[in-house]
């Protein structure tokens, strides 16, 4: 199972930020590709895309539109194809 978490690089001028979940372009039972957008967080008025790097099946996803979320958090899981 592939663990998709928000990158703590995403952002890297300050240490202590956080970021809200703006879309989720997948759903449970979706299947993706390397490349594929998953989710976009706005950090600062920037929106940045989170891209799966595998292939397979989004099995769970974490988030929802709106919500906070930290570097480290986990968004949702890949299985491998």
């Amino acid at each position: 199972m592939r663990r998709v978490v928000l990158p703590r690089e995403l952002w890297p001028r300050r240490a202590d930020w956080s970021g809200k979940v703006v879309k989720i372009y997948v759903e449970p039972g979706s299947r993706v590709s390397k490349g594929t957008p998953l989710v976009d967080v706005e950090i600062e008025k920037a929106v940045l895309t989170i891209e799966s790097d595998v292939e397979g099946r989004v099995e769970k996803i974490y988030v929802s539109e709106g919500d906070e979320v930290s570097p480290g958090e986990l968004l949702l899981e890949i299985a491998p194809a």
